[in-house]
């Protein structure tokens, strides 16, 4: 029998993923990690530290949770971490639901530069080999194939034969919330909790903050997690992580113009079309994008 039940949520990075899991967070019978993205499932040196390890990253209570929650960006960033799904179901013990959801691709472009730029990371914690990822400076090549959804899907064809992919968009959360989570509660087999009166996005890249480097090494401490969420409510650490937080301030051009949007379009054309035929995403309704 199956004894740890993990929602994964695989979202392109810069997609809305922040929001989703804060929004998941709430549910009572989810148990959110701390951090949201621990990359358990993407790097040799994070996996080699195991579930005991993974585990402490969760209150996790079986009285009244059904799930752990985690949402690692670089689950998506095929070929650049091409073990994930191999991982996820290597061990007999573990059950995994994927939420993937995804954006304009274009926009999808600018917000992840803009992004790397002021946080210098775009593959796990390492810093990124990239001096400048302003668009003047072109796009990295991990940049590009983040945009291509049917491509990192393609990575997961045993979890949607399954019936353990789900997929949404950010344009599909903001407009309908309500709907959207409900096809999410759906596919998670959960009562839905009473709903927000508004959405609240999460993790915009003109409000980005960064994590200081040394708590990013203190929270990855197993027996200190466990120390600190046996002495220190959850109030007092929300405040504690908020301090460890600095603002990051960038500098660059990260609005696409018009003759990279007409490239863009082209190149990405043969996987929207896989995304719309395979994957039934309406790209021309969601993104006004018709391959």
């Amino acid at each position: 029998m199956t004894s740890r039940n993990y929602i994964i949520i695989i979202g392109a990075m810069k997609s809305g993923t922040t929001t989703l899991f804060d929004m998941l967070a709430d549910h009572p019978a989810i148990a959110p990690a701390e951090p949201k993205e621990p990359g358990f499932f993407a790097f040799e040196h994070v996996w080699s530290q195991g579930f005991s390890w993974f585990d402490t990253l969760f209150d996790f209570d079986p009285a009244q949770h059904r799930y752990r929650l985690e949402g690692s960006t670089d689950y998506t960033k095929m070929p650049f971490a091409p073990d994930v799904w191999k991982r996820m179901t290597e061990n007999p013990d573990v059950s995994v639901k994927l939420l993937y959801i995804m954006r304009h691709p274009l926009r999808r472009l600018e917000s992840h530069a803009r992004h790397v730029q002021g946080a210098r990371m775009e593959l796990g914690r390492e810093i990124t080999p990239k001096g400048e990822h302003g668009l003047d400076h072109g796009l990295s090549a991990l940049n590009l194939a983040v945009s291509q959804y049917a491509m990192q899907l393609d990575a997961y064809p045993e979890a949607r034969a399954a019936g353990n992919l789900h997929v949404l968009t950010l344009e599909g959360l903001k407009d309908d919330p309500k709907g959207t989570m409900q096809a999410v509660y759906d596919f998670l087999d959960l009562d839905v909790p009473a709903q927000k009166d508004e959405l609240k996005a999460s993790n915009q890249a003109e409000d980005r903050t960064r994590t200081h480097p040394l708590w990013e090494k203190l929270v990855r401490i197993g027996p200190l997690i466990a120390l600190g969420k046996t002495l220190l409510p959850q109030g007092l650490r929300d405040r504690i992580r908020g301090a460890a937080r600095q603002k990051i301030v960038t500098d660059g051009r990260f609005k696409l113009n018009d003759a990279e949007t007409t490239y863009l379009e082209t190149y990405y054309a043969p996987d929207l079309r896989r995304l719309r035929d395979e994957y039934g995403v309406d790209t021309a309704r969601l993104w006004g994008l018709d391959p």
